[in-house]
């Protein structure tokens, strides 16, 4: 990659030297990546071969793209029937560094070739929104969603409650545990549940209930061993409103947010 290239990603003033040392740093992260693993635990560089990261794309076929959502062509794009939201597959090019997250630090992961990495959008609500589709992907394949979300998925048992569809990848992770014996998601929309489920179905092998409704009045009339909330717009932004959920959700035992496990340092890597 060359210096110049990355002085730009880096986003701040540098001088050549800067560039050459930071250039020089990346050449070795690419000379020494290592085979991706669902378990491995999150560390501030993260050298991947690309070979190796195989995540589910639930409409195989799409040709991966790195224009802006609102300029893809047909043949790299689903879209809900209503329009609202938009699966793709997102191409992230060899050496160019992908944001990773654990708490409050932060890291980055090139690979070493190209990778796709399919990502959900969602259209703003505000009508008067000009844009077609929100900058940032309601969910996305990365390191850092499935590392993230790793923590709430070990924690699933018996009668799991998962508060946010998404991509349903926690859906089919946490339907994959011996100890989880039924699954209820509870979703708001049900343009999204109506879209999605169908196509992860074949991939889960546990009783499924979806309820269509808002987590805040659905959970606490529920009864389960475990509540996982994935429905806040960033990570760790859920401390208060999960803990409100707990307290008002008597029958449920353990809860967990996205971001939330991780932030209290209570979750292992």
């Amino acid at each position: 990659m060359a210096a110049c290239t990355i002085a730009v990603m880096a986003g701040v003033p540098m001088s050549q030297e800067q560039a050459r040392t930071l250039s020089a740093s990346y050449a070795h992260r690419l000379r020494n990546c290592v085979p991706w693993s669902s378990a491995m635990p999150w560390a501030p560089e993260l050298n991947l071969q690309a070979s190796t990261y195989n995540v589910r794309e639930l409409w195989p076929g799409l040709a991966a793209s790195d224009a802006p959502v609102d300029q893809l062509e047909p043949g790299q794009f689903v879209d809900s029937p209503g329009g609202r939201f938009r699966y793709c597959v997102r191409l992230q090019r060899r050496g160019k560094p992908l944001l990773t997250w654990w708490g409050n630090q932060v890291g980055t992961v090139v690979f070493d070739g190209n990778v796709p990495i399919p990502a959900l959008y969602q259209a703003p609500e505000d009508p008067q929104d000009e844009r077609p589709w929100n900058e940032a992907p309601w969910m996305s394949l990365t390191p850092a969603e499935l590392m993230t979300l790793r923590p709430g998925t070990r924690m699933a048992k018996g009668h799991t409650v998962i508060a946010g569809l998404g991509l349903g990848h926690q859906l089919i992770e946490v339907a994959k545990r011996l100890p989880v014996k039924r699954v209820t998601v509870v979703e708001l929309d049900r343009e999204l549940a109506d879209w999605i489920m169908p196509v992860i179905e074949p991939h889960i092998r546990k009783k499924v209930d979806v309820i269509i409704g808002d987590a805040y009045e659905v959970i606490p009339k529920l009864t389960a061993n475990v509540a996982l909330i994935d429905i806040f717009p960033g990570y760790g932004d859920g401390f208060r409103r999960v803990e409100e959920l707990r307290r008002a959700s008597p029958n449920i035992k353990k809860f967990w947010g996205w971001g939330t496990s991780e932030m209290t340092g209570k979750a292992q890597r």
